[in-house]
């Protein structure tokens, strides 16, 4: 079904569809000239650059530039949403997350593109002009609308929206929208930034609101603006001075009871960042607070523009600068990574800004050169689940269908066995109790039969039981916990420390043993054996090289108490299946320190090494533990 909110109505929109979007998409944006700041400086200069397809700057002496872009806006605001906002949503139905960053000097227009705020940029000759809806009012709408169409037509399909309000301060990651408001007075609290399990940037604490419409949306939206850090100062009576990002979580779902193949679930994060404009102190007439906020706004803004740099390189001969900075931390996803992203630049048309407006088209012309690995967020986790859950009850199924022949067969049995003793008592004829024992005998082998029928059934309803050459047969006075890893970091040349659940291998059941975790560490190392290597090398660079890494046994944690007098770890590397490493054996403990460090060389990589290494268990461990 195709839905009309995501079909473009202007040329420059219906244009913009067919732009390749292997890569960031940039777009610039040149506002009118206002109605004057900072002395009316601003109307009192002359325009300085000018707009068709491209943008082109006159410069002292004559001289004139041209910066070519995806996208050069001049009208309103709604070219801006047919070109951006109607690609953005028209992905994230698709399961792509997509971003949109907005940047520029302060008092270029983000804000008011991004929100439509009243006062934000409005034109000096349109001052009551009916097109203000900025870009995330407009994509709310359309959300919502195509949602609820999609769900109209397909009754299986649910669809989630979350939305989260974050803003970057002095440094400082701050919710917007807080579960609880600090007390009067006091600053909201900071958060802190980590990598999730999902390898996803993520920031602790910070509030996640399920939306149901999209007034209510808007509700919170504005909820969340009016809470951020917001000045007056000489170049923009309300200036931001923080960076903000908007991030809806577009959830769809199919019931599970649907058959058709084809329904996939998939997820996709919509994230908009408004980021908080570059200054120049002499222009804006900050001073105190407001100073040290333009430090760290211009600080945030440069580490970021280093990180586009190191991007747009494309061969990353130098280290991204991601965490050198709160604001590039959050965005690192966007740029290089699972994201399709636009970056939307806002510049003055006014000579007296040229510094400023050169600056926005360099900083803009750098993320065209970025490319970006965007990939359909399809869960297939839950579909595998539902699956492995048709298959255990099938299996369950068969093992009670041959617990019943077995019950058949005893009282089968038993009625024969009585039959026997009867013809024993009366002394029946010989033959006859010959024949009886014979058929006795046939129905104790059916039995027998059925028995391992039952045992090979609830053998393939558990883990494949064969135990690889090198590793430990199971006793039962041991509990044998094993974990399997891939050597794929070795190849990214990175540094991982793993948290790896045992499974339990003891062939009787134990008490606990079931969060039992071993803690490895696997890391690249020089041919010296030092592990601080400055220079990555790409994969495909790595043939023919030589390749060391150590392999680091750190500790075991939950080993059940009663196999706890002796504990050792042991591993077999796959590519050399004869030799097992082996730790010192821990005494009365569930929760051993090995520190056991092994060192590995290959001399020459060749491309099945390098696949190898991808290989889901090229390292095989065991935790031993001796009742």
């Amino acid at each position: 079904m195709d839905y009309p909110q995501l079909e473009p109505v202007t040329k420059k929109g219906k244009s913009a569809i067919a732009i390749s979007h292997d890569r960031v998409l940039v777009g610039v944006r040149i506002r009118p000239m206002l109605a004057g700041t900072d002395g009316d400086k601003t109307a009192q200069q002359k325009p300085a650059i000018h707009a068709d397809d491209n943008v082109v700057v006159g410069q002292s002496g004559g001289r004139v530039r041209d910066f070519p872009f995806d996208y050069v806006f001049t009208q309103g605001q709604d070219e801006v949403y047919d070109c951006i906002g109607r690609q953005m949503l028209r992905e994230a139905f698709n399961g792509y997350n997509v971003c949109l960053f907005a940047y520029g000097q302060t008092g270029s227009g983000k804000t008011y593109t991004l929100q439509g705020l009243p006062g934000a940029g409005l034109p000096r000759d349109a001052p009551q002009s009916a097109d203000v809806e900025g870009l995330v009012p407009r994509i709310c709408r359309d959300l919502f609308s195509i949602t609820q169409a999609k769900c109209d037509e397909d009754s299986s399909l649910q669809i989630r929206v979350t939305l989260s309000l974050t803003e970057v301060y002095n440094e400082k990651v701050r919710d917007l929208l807080p579960a609880t408001k600090p007390p009067k007075g006091q600053e909201p609290p900071s958060l802190d930034v980590y990598e999730g399990p999902n390898k996803r940037i993520e920031v602790h604490g910070l509030t996640k609101h399920t939306v149901i419409s999209y007034e209510r949306l808007m509700n919170l939206m504005q909820q969340g603006n009016s809470n951020r850090e917001v000045a007056e100062t000489k170049m923009n009576e309300c200036s931001s001075r923080s960076h903000q990002i908007t991030q809806l979580h577009l959830m769809q779902q199919y019931d599970r009871h649907d058959s058709n193949q084809e329904k996939r679930d998939c997820e996709a994060y919509i994230t908009i960042v408004d980021l908080a404009g570059s200054e120049r102190q002499s222009k804006t007439g900050t001073t105190g607070e407001q100073f040290k906020e333009s430090t760290h706004i211009n600080h945030s803004l440069l580490m970021l523009g280093r990180a586009l740099n190191s991007f747009s390189e494309g061969k990353q001969k130098v280290k991204v600068p991601l965490r050198d900075s709160k604001l590039t931390r959050l965005l690192s996803e966007s740029f290089g990574g699972n994201s399709k992203t636009w970056m939307l630049a806002t510049v003055s048309p006014s000579s007296y800004n040229l510094t400023e407006t050169l600056s926005t088209l360099n900083y803009a012309s750098n993320a065209k050169n970025i490319t970006n690995n965007a990939k359909q967020n399809r869960l297939a986790k839950a579909l595998e689940l539902s699956e492995l859950r048709t298959t255990n009850k099938e299996l369950l199924a068969a093992i009670e269908r041959e617990e019943n022949k077995h019950r058949e067969y005893e009282i089968e049995i038993a009625k024969l066995m009585k039959r026997h003793d009867y013809l024993q008592g009366v002394k029946a004829d010989r033959k006859e109790v010959e024949d009886l024992q014979l058929e006795t005998t046939k129905l104790k082998t059916a039995r027998e039969s059925a028995n391992h029928e039952v045992q090979e059934v609830n053998r393939h309803n558990q883990e494949p039981s064969s135990v690889p050459h090198g590793l430990t047969q199971p006793r039962p006075d041991l509990y044998i916990g094993r974990a399997k890893i891939s050597l794929k970091n070795i190849i990214e040349q990175t540094s991982n420390y793993h948290t790896l659940p045992l499974s339990n291998e003891s062939p009787l059941p134990v008490q606990g043993g079931f969060n039992s975790v071993l803690i490895v560490n696997i890391y690249p190392v020089d041919h010296q054996g030092s592990a601080d290597i400055e220079k990555k090398v790409a994969e495909k660079d790595l043939l023919g090289q030589r390749v060391d890494f150590v392999v680091h046994v750190i500790a075991a944690k939950g080993v059940p108490k009663q196999f706890s007098r002796s504990v050792r770890c042991q591993y077999l590397y796959k590519w050399a299946e004869n030799d097992t490493y082996k730790t010192n054996d821990m005494k009365n403990t569930t929760d051993p320190e090995f520190d056991f460090k092994k060192r590995f060389a290959f001399s020459t990589m060749n491309q099945s090494l390098v696949e190898y290494f991808r290989s889901e268990s090229v390292i095989l461990f065991e935790v031993i533990g001796k009742s």
